[in-house]
């Protein structure tokens, strides 16, 4: 005989379908086709009849929508489907109060798209528009949320809408999240199992968006639902392909909720993703007011070059932009020099001056002449472990495509945690230390002209055990290289493709306890729980305070690494900078 709590038990297990079957879901990047979105004025009392005709596609098949604003409060007038037995769609209604009013057309189903030409009482309004939309059917909870965000850099406006039936209008957003991309929060529970959301284009956008529906976040003093809170709850994560316990799943020192939901201005979700590494670097140049002999901007096709580079051999997607001129300065340094330009005061008038809210995820390049002294012949100069940068070939007088691409790539390497690898002595170079950080290979490349590459420690040289490097020159020198007598232990090329940093925090944390900014505000939940991720546009050079106690950190990482100071990276006399010169 069943007890009393035990029918109670199955009594709740029979009443939770709303929690039960509720749960995050996500669609990652994909194209959801157009809707046809319409702004019409309708009078009161007056009869209308709305169709679609004209249909062209594979299996097209069209559902109208009429809905009404009122003061921010939108609700459905009229709907209609199949048209006397087609699969065009026509609806006729009286209209209950004059004002502007939408005409919502989507498609059935996925794959029931095409176009389509709108009537209003027989007159033609829009002719063979494209329609579309995807209808994704799953439960829901109220405050539920329901986001798609744009993956495509500079477009994807989309619309979300929420349904009760394939009927039934409930709510939608157009614009309510980061940047504008549609934001919606459930104002009800819906778990009868006819209910579905409909993702689309606004018409005559282009690209594509990813999906998102999360629970309502919570926390008590037992338990929280986003152990990181990263604003991405703890069920979610591992659909996307995140960790619950690291707001930064990929290591490459953005957010995940930034590349995941995206943020305004420069939106991280358009160019990057919460699980591959992304590396973001701006560049600016110097440009001479007379002789374009002396200008140094880089040659047109350094990003894509670049880009592949760190595609093919780390898997890393490098973003270039190559921005803006800079006033002309024979020489850049980095902080006050005799005859020369400030690097830091050039970044803070700049750098990302018109899209802030990157800055603080940015690498920062200036291709200058010089760099140090109007005498330096040195091609370059770079934070190591950081996000600073200068490519300086003056002494070059037309820097061919591979000097260039090779110098980049090379000073980049030194923000990554890089050093020479004792590679840095003229005439004692190795031959099996196959990277761009080696001084032989910078400015031509590995195997063969124009192979620019970090090192794969893929040779028969024994790895280096410690620093300082070793330094036998007649490895180095002899056309042996470690295969001569007594230097198979001699010349460690090591695997700087598996030791590459791109989170240039001293911490190595996402949130650097600084506030370095990740445009991000923190805001608590509606429950009173811990404070929340939530994109912003804030932004503040940090004072040489601040950077002295960033130097300290990024020092103890690199000795950590067997790094050593005076060898593999060096400190500004003002204890703010911490870098590798190049000659």
């Amino acid at each position: 005989m069943m007890t009393s709590w035990m029918k109670g038990l199955v009594a709740l297990v029979w009443l939770a379908p709303a929690w039960v079957l509720a749960g995050p879901h996500y669609v990652a990047s994909r194209d959801w086709g157009s809707f046809i979105w319409l702004s019409t004025w309708l009078d009161a009392g007056q009869t209308y009849t709305f169709e679609t005709r004209d249909l062209t596609g594979t299996a097209p098949d069209t559902v109208l929508h009429v809905l009404r604003d009122r003061a921010g409060v939108w609700s459905q007038v009229a709907m209609g489907d199949d048209c006397s037995g087609a699969a065009r769609s026509c609806v006729t209604f009286t209209a209950p109060d004059s004002g502007l009013y939408r005409v919502w057309v989507r498609a059935y189903a996925e794959g029931r798209g095409g176009t389509a030409s709108l009537y209003r009482n027989g007159v033609l309004l829009l002719s063979n528009q494209p329609f579309g939309g995807v209808p994704l059917s799953f439960a829901w909870n109220a405050k539920d949320t329901f986001r798609a965000t744009s993956t495509t850099p500079g477009a994807g406006d989309h619309l979300v809408f929420l349904m009760r039936s394939n009927a039934e209008y409930l709510q939608h957003d157009d614009d309510s999240g980061p940047k504008s991309y549609p934001l919606v929060v459930a104002s009800s529970t819906q778990n009868a199992g006819a209910q579905r959301v409909v993702v689309g284009r606004f018409p005559g956008s282009t690209g594509t968006a990813s999906f998102v529906h999360d629970e309502e976040l919570w926390s008590t003093i037992f338990s929280d639902n986003d152990k990181d809170k990263d604003g991405l709850s703890n069920a979610l994560e591992p659909l996307v392909g995140l960790s619950p316990n690291n707001a930064d799943s990929d290591g490459d020192g953005i957010p995940d909720a930034l590349e995941l939901f995206g943020n305004d201005g420069f939106s991280f979700s358009e160019w990057g993703s919460p699980t591959q590494r992304d590396l973001y670097v701006e560049v600016d140049w110097m440009e001479h007011p007379t002789n374009p002999y002396l200008t140094r901007k880089p040659y047109a096709g350094l990003a894509a070059d670049a880009a592949a580079v760190f595609a093919r051999d780390a898997g890393v997607r490098l973003h270039v932009f190559v921005d803006n001129p800079l006033p002309w300065h024979e020489v850049v340094c980095f902080g006050a020099c005799s005859g020369g330009v400030d690097f830091y005061s050039l970044k803070q008038s700049a750098f990302s001056s018109g899209s802030p809210e990157r800055r603080r995820y940015f690498h920062y390049a200036v291709w200058a002449y010089r760099q140090g002294s109007s005498t330096s012949c040195s091609s370059g100069k770079a934070e190591v472990l950081g996000n600073d940068l200068i490519v300086s070939l003056g002494c070059w007088s037309s820097p061919s495509i591979l000097e260039q691409r090779g110098t980049f790539v090379h000073e980049l390497g030194h923000n990554l945690a890089l050093d020479h690898n004792g590679n840095d002595v003229p005439g004692q170079t190795s031959v099996v230390h196959a990277s761009v950080m080696n001084y032989r290979y910078q400015m031509l490349g590995v195997s063969g002209p124009g192979g620019h590459t970090y090192s794969f420690g893929s040779n028969t040289c024994a790895a280096c055990g410690s620093s300082p490097k070793s330094k036998c020159v007649s490895c180095r020198s002899g056309f042996m290289g470690c295969g001569f007598p007594g230097c198979g232990s001699c010349d460690c090329d090591v695997n700087e493709w598996g030791a590459v940093e791109l989170d240039f925090l001293e911490d190595g944390d996402a949130d650097d306890g600084t506030h370095r900014a990740l445009l991000a505000k923190y805001a608590p939940d509606d429950k009173g729980g811990p404070a929340r991720f939530q994109p912003r546009v804030p932004h503040a050079e940090p004072p040489d305070a601040a950077r002295r106690l960033t130097v300290e950190r990024k020092r103890e990482r690199l000795r950590s690494r067997g790094q050593v100071e005076g060898e593999d990276f060096h400190v500004s006399p003002d204890g703010t900078t911490l870098y590798a010169e190049c000659p």
